[in-house]
């Protein structure tokens, strides 16, 4: 299988805007769990764009440096999807295959993940303000994390 070379596929698919300057991380750091899948609290983030019926929808432009919190029991007849530069299709036969929240509590009742912790977060991708992003957006998310004591997290980008 050949490596998709995404950087070039999204200028090819937006010709007319300026050139980004892509971050890139040549080393990631690797922290291996501390317990078994059985005894982690797991969370979910996904920058799939969706959102409960009753929150207000994304900015479908871009640079909506915004996140919701979805219940981790919340109905998925209750999910919408505002992200229009994916094709959703699926996504909107089945949310799980962007934002896989009954997959988790599954795991969780099976017992296969300790607690699948609540809420859930979604954020909207084509975000080009990487310093906002990495000085205001991260960091907000990181301390809900932390105050969910989140052993490992579970990031779905669309």
């Amino acid at each position: 299988m050949v490596p998709i070379s995404y950087i070039e596929s999204v200028r090819k698919v937006f010709p007319d805007q300026p050139p980004y300057q892509w971050s890139t991380f040549e080393e990631a750091p690797f922290t291996p769990l501390k317990k078994p899948l059985q005894e982690l609290r797991i969370g979910l983030i996904s920058s799939c764009g969706i959102y409960q019926k009753d929150q207000p929808s994304f900015n479908t432009i871009k640079n909506d440096l915004t996140f919701r919190e979805i219940p981790a029991d919340v109905d998925p007849c209750d999910l919408r999807i505002a992200h229009n530069f994916y094709d959703s299709t699926d996504a909107k036969r089945d949310m799980n295959c962007v934002f896989p929240i009954e997959r988790l509590r599954e795991l969780g009742k099976e017992g296969f993940i300790g607690t699948f912790v609540s809420p859930a977060y979604t954020f909207m991708g084509r975000l080009f303000k990487r310093r906002e992003l990495q000085d205001e957006m991260i960091p907000s998310l990181i301390q809900k994390f932390m105050e969910g004591k989140i052993d490992a997290l579970l990031l779905v980008p669309c």
